[in-house]
């Protein structure tokens, strides 16, 4: 089992010996992709659907409303370069009718509800891909709360081959463009009657797919059920498969509404700077994220800030307009178009979308606390987490001939003391830390000086 999924405390799928424990009230899951359809290539853009197995692992029947809960979005993630993109999405599919079965990955016996409107406790219900990418029963994202779980506005679309169906561009996911990345699909759900007992926070489902020349996708790993994506960056942070501790993951919860994921890591650059990546999943919260902000020490320099979201599609009125990025002497600060009161449609952080962040400083990671602003008005206007943030630059008085700023006195140093006598400034590195009698120069006369904080580092 992956550690990640170990902590993952919303998945209330646990099997006890041979007993399964079933979540109190209806729970919905995405216990399994059963197949994928593609769709397209429309103006360069293919479309796709997964096949849903869906499990009710709670102990009370599930509602299985006819063009309403439970709906299922659609997602598809890159990672590559470091970073992890949310590069396509769907509308949400809603639901028909539910013909019950028995499985075990949906408990030890399935106790059927009342009629085709009802997922009993412990049941499985299946629809094909084919079915899935069924236009007449999508939902614009715009017309669903993704906090409570319920359609407020009207069903169904027609068009062309790819309208309302999970979206991609051919350039996102193409060999030429990204060499080494992995992709990942997800399926995730939201229920009117799961999000009243409470149990919309193991809605999320993954797995790693392959994508051919042809763009084709298939199933390259089983399904992570109750996980949603943002966990594939650490799960395979260091190639398929193989974890990267280093990728810190947070939850942010709005109180008394939806949660946010953080997923950040500051990667070593090798030649003084790092870069600092962070992506943002909404999880399920209708308040939505309007504004971004990571603290930076003063003196730290930004360059090289970052931007990337997913685009909305197929007469969804949300705005794909960038949010715009803001570097000022005490933080980075991300800003979606308008606020709410100016325009409720503009591209917020909207509940099951992932947004990516990233800028270079010349200063290693600390940890810090970073924020993100709320979109719609409510008691709470931003929630918070502890995550990679840019240290402070150092105080040269610290570590007395550190060149290069990393806190200790190395052959690095040495090289970098060479280049400042020279007149050349060191890549990565901070001549004013040569001048060891704080002359105002580094020359021969910090040589003593230098040699005598080597030897007694």
């Amino acid at each position: 089992m992956k550690t990640a999924q170990a902590a993952v405390a919303s998945l209330l799928v646990v099997l006890v010996g041979t007993s399964f424990v079933y979540a109190q009230g209806p729970d919905v899951v995405l216990s399994d992709i059963n197949g994928i359809t593609d769709y397209g290539p429309v103006g360069g853009v293919r479309a796709y659907s997964i096949g849903s197995d869906t499990c009710n692992i709670g102990d009370s029947d599930l509602i299985w409303a006819n063009d309403g809960t439970p709906m299922l979005s659609m997602n598809m993630y890159r990672l590559a370069n470091g970073r992890l993109d949310h590069i396509g999405m769907s509308w949400l599919k809603t639901a028909c009718c539910a013909a019950e079965s028995s499985n075990p990955m949906c408990g030890n016996s399935c106790d059927s509800g009342p009629g085709s409107n009802t997922l009993g406790a412990g049941c499985l219900d299946v629809y094909g891909a084919g079915y899935n990418a069924n236009q007449g029963n999508m939902a614009q994202r715009s017309s669903v709360d993704g906090y409570f779980g319920t359609v407020i506005g009207p069903v169904g679309t027609s068009g062309s081959a790819i309208d309302a169906r999970l979206q991609v561009a051919e350039a996102d996911m193409s060999a030429a463009n990204y060499p080494d990345a992995l992709y990942f699909v997800e399926g995730h759900y939201v229920a009117s009657d799961d999000a009243a007992a409470g149990n919309q926070f193991n809605n999320a489902s993954y797995a790693r797919i392959n994508v051919t020349a042809g763009f084709d996708i298939s199933l390259a790993e089983p399904l992570n059920v109750g996980l949603p994506a943002i966990f594939a960056w650490q799960n395979n942070g260091q190639g398929a498969g193989v974890a990267d501790p280093s990728v810190r993951i947070a939850a942010m919860d709005v109180p008394g509404e939806g949660r946010f994921y953080l997923s950040a890591k500051a990667e070593d650059n090798g030649d003084g700077t790092y870069t600092y990546n962070y992506s943002i999943y909404n999880f399920n919260s209708d308040r939505a994220g309007g504004n971004f902000t990571v603290p930076v020490p003063d003196g730290v320099t930004v360059t090289n800030a970052g931007f990337h979201d997913v685009n909305y599609h197929s007469g969804d009125p949300y705005d794909n307009t960038d949010w715009s990025t803001t570097i000022n002497a005490d933080s980075v600060v991300w800003e979606c178009p308008q606020p709410f009161n100016v325009n409720p449609d503009t591209n917020a952080l909207r509940y099951s979308t992932t947004y990516t962040y990233w800028f270079t400083t010349d200063t290693a990671p600390s940890i810090g606390v970073v924020t993100l602003g709320l979109f719609k008005p409510g008691a709470t206007n931003e929630v918070t987490a502890f995550t990679v943030v840019p240290s402070a630059v150092e105080d040269c008085a610290t570590v007395a001939g550190d060149i290069d700023g990393n806190s200790a006195l190395n052959g690095l140093d040495l090289d970098g003391f060479v280049s400042c006598l020279l007149g050349s400034e060191p890549v990565g590195g901070n001549c004013a830390c040569a001048d060891m009698d704080d002359s105002g120069d580094a020359d021969d006369a910090d040589v003593a000086g230098f040699v005598a904080a080597v030897l007694g580092a």
